[in-house]
C-alpha cells in the first residue's frame, strides 16, 4: 500500500526510499526518484530542488555512482583551469 505524504513544515511531502538515476535538462538537474511504498511505474524524474530533504539520499547515489551527472557550482566552474 503507498505511503502517504509526510508534513514537512507544513508542506505534504512523499518519502524518497532511493534515487536510481540523474541527468540534466535545460540546464537543470533532475533525479529519478523512487518513492517509498511506491511501485516502480510510479519513479518520476523530480527536479533537485523538489530534493532538499533527501540529501543522505543524493549522497549514498553519488557514492555509488561517483561519475552521476550534478550541478556544477559556477563559482567552482571558474576557478578551473583549462
Amino acid at each position: 500500500m503507498p505511503q502517504s505524504p509526510v508534513e514537512v513544515e507544513g508542506e505534504e511531502e512523499y518519502v524518497v526510499e532511493e534515487i536510481l538515476d540523474s541527468h540534466l535538462r535545460c540546464n537543470k538537474l533532475e533525479f529519478l526518484v523512487k518513492w517509498e511504498g511506491y511501485m516502480n511505474e510510479n519513479n518520476l524524474w523530480e527536479p533537485e530542488d523538489n530534493c532538499k530533504n533527501a540529501h543522505n539520499i543524493i549522497t549514498a547515489f553519488y557514492h555509488k555512482y561517483p561519475q552521476a551527472p550534478r550541478q556544477i557550482v559556477w563559482m567552482q566552474f571558474n576557478n578551473l583551469n583549462f
